[in-house]
């Protein structure tokens, strides 16, 4: 059932397991456990609708905010989490994120990607994926599989895609379950500010819970307990929960809130593909499970190995919105609607998209007025596949008249100990500190990005590709001003096999306490170059195999 706190009956209730956040971690594993037999209470913070006090709480500040986002942007504190704002982006980490890379220092998970393929397979069950095939030329149907027709190299390889859930809200995909499984009990407005432990540290004896609006709080007992709240909010928790353990919960090695991570993104340049730009692969493509898809490029694992390099993917994809430059009516009014009017495009994404100059915005006008019938067309086609579909067109995807396309890449950051979260004097409504986040890249990423840029660039050449790069001096810059996070928030309470070395065990459990658990990107020892949903809900998934067969 679902029922708000205040109504939650007042009587010692003792569940199997409980579980703090109902966004894609929380709510997969709460789901699973009930499946398996387990009693499972889910909190929630939010309710079923945003709210602007409970939405507040998410506030803090930050070191750089050129660099980091706001706080409480690109995340919904309601039930169903961020999955209610998603983009819906999929794929499974590569085997090589979970090696220990000798040229990036932190690197090693316990456990490899083969232990963790069962999961990936079930995920996709939860985030409406379709088949679990990420090879190009087994999950395209027919012959043309190559993202650059023609082309060919040892190093930098065109054989894998992307692939887009619906996206999935999971508030709305299992509302059914969560209402009626008998095993499973939601609780909406049920804010979780402290963890208490037991006098001698190893065990968690309950969780208090207070409601916005109200003075009282209860106590919560369970076998277990799991942090579900996103990579920054349980964090939080266990950083605030200090009375027995000064330093919070799971640091006694200093490393709790260390190592917080994102994803690096920009472009490379663009490539120019002459006589072969009508079969290149620039558009989203449905693939035959009803899927959309779009490929990458890659360089290969041994090449990454042998030079040092970080893992990314690249796409083909359209200029910058912000540059009137490009003459599309189409990218200048999406820039006008984002940048005005939802401000869904921050400054630290891109420093080109926060101008408001008004010569800035006449040329955008004037692209819209003279690409008009380019500019209706996609109008009706976006309303019908975006707008109106159950499954969306994942985002504006433009063919190029001259066969000129964008590399943008997408790549992991290598974990970096300076780059922190931690509690601020600050305090919410709620009475907890709020967070500071000092986001911080080590110089030598930039450095891998550029050698990656290099190999790209020879490998096109070689293959024939006309690649016009940016040059290699003012790319630095422009990788540096390039850089920044939004929705991805990693590596927090780190895995580890060993306790000096993380917060977290290989089945997420915290290193020194007996029942207290992790579900979420907080957990990811490097953050590979995905997007962290698929694997959130598939560790969720593997921990949910854990608990079911536990002693609680």
């Amino acid at each position: 059932m679902i029922i708000d706190w205040a109504d939650l009956p007042r009587v010692y209730q003792r569940w199997d397991v409980a579980v703090v956040g109902a966004g894609a971690a929380g709510i997969s594993l709460a789901v699973a456990l009930a499946k398996r037999g387990r009693r499972v209470v889910l909190l929630e913070s939010g309710g079923r609708r945003m709210a602007a006090a409970t939405q507040n709480l998410y506030r803090g500040s930050v070191e750089d905010e050129s660099r980091h986002a706001a706080l409480h942007l690109y995340r919904k504190r309601l039930l169903g989490g961020t999955t209610t704002a998603w983009g819906g982006r999929c794929s499974p980490f590569d085997a090589i994120d979970f090696e220990e890379r000798p040229y990036i220092a932190g690197s090693g998970w316990p456990l490899t990607l083969t232990e963790l393929q069962p999961y990936y397979r079930r995920a996709h069950e939860y985030c409406d994926v379709g088949d679990y095939e990420y090879r190009a030329a087994k999950a395209i149907a027919g012959d043309n599989t190559d993202l650059l027709p023609g082309f060919s190299s040892p190093d930098v390889l065109q054989d894998r895609i992307w692939r887009f859930s619906l996206p999935t809200n999971f508030a709305r995909k299992y509302a059914h379950f969560l209402k009626s499984a008998p095993l499973l009990t939601v609780v909406t407005h049920a804010n979780v500010t402290h963890i208490q432990l037991a006098e001698s540290g190893r065990r968690v004896k309950h969780l208090v819970v207070r409601s916005l609006g109200t003075s009282g709080q209860q106590q919560l007992v369970a076998g277990a307990y799991v942090l579900a709240a996103g990579g920054l909010e349980s964090t939080r928790l266990l950083l605030a929960s200090n009375d027995v353990q000064q330093a919070g919960i799971g640091n006694d090695d200093g490393l709790l809130g260390r190592y917080y991570g994102s994803h690096l993104s920009g472009d490379f340049g663009s490539v120019r593909l002459g006589g072969a730009a009508r079969h290149v692969k620039w558009k989203y493509v449905k693939l035959p499970d009803g899927v959309y898809y779009k490929q990458q490029l890659r360089i290969s694992e041994d090449k990454q190995r042998e030079l040092g390099l970080l893992n990314l993917r690249c796409i083909l994809t359209h200029p910058r919105f912000g540059d009137p430059a490009h003459g599309r009516g189409v990218l200048s009014g999406a820039y006008l609607v984002k940048r005005f009017l939802t401000g869904q495009i921050p400054p630290e994404y891109s420093k080109d998209l926060a101008s408001k100059e008004l010569s800035n915005v006449a040329a955008h006008v004037r692209n819209i007025v003279l690409d008009s019938p380019n500019v209706l067309r996609f109008g009706v086609d976006w309303v019908t596949r975006r707008t109106l579909a159950k499954r969306k067109l994942p985002s504006i995807a433009l063919r190029s008249d001259v066969g000129k396309y964008t590399v943008h890449f997408d790549a992991e950051q290598s974990p970096c100990r300076d780059s922190r979260v931690s509690l601020s004097r600050e305090v919410d409504a709620l009475g907890m500190p709020r967070l500071h986040v000092d986001w911080r890249v080590n110089p030598e990423d930039v450095d891998r990005l550029l050698r990656s840029y290099q190999l790209m660039g020879e490998a096109l050449a070689r293959g024939g590709v006309e690649a016009h790069w940016y040059g290699a001096d003012g790319l630095r810059d422009k990788l540096w001003d390039s850089l920044g996070v939004g929705s991805h928030h990693l590596g927090t309470t780190r895995m580890s096999a060993a306790p000096k070395d993380g917060v977290v065990n290989a089945d997420c459990r915290l290193h020194n306490i007996e029942n207290l658990y992790v579900a979420g990107p907080s957990v990811f020892r490097t953050s590979s170059f995905a997007n962290p949903v698929l694997t959130i809900v598939a560790l969720a998934l593997r921990l949910a195999d854990k608990l079911a067969t536990a002693s609680l």
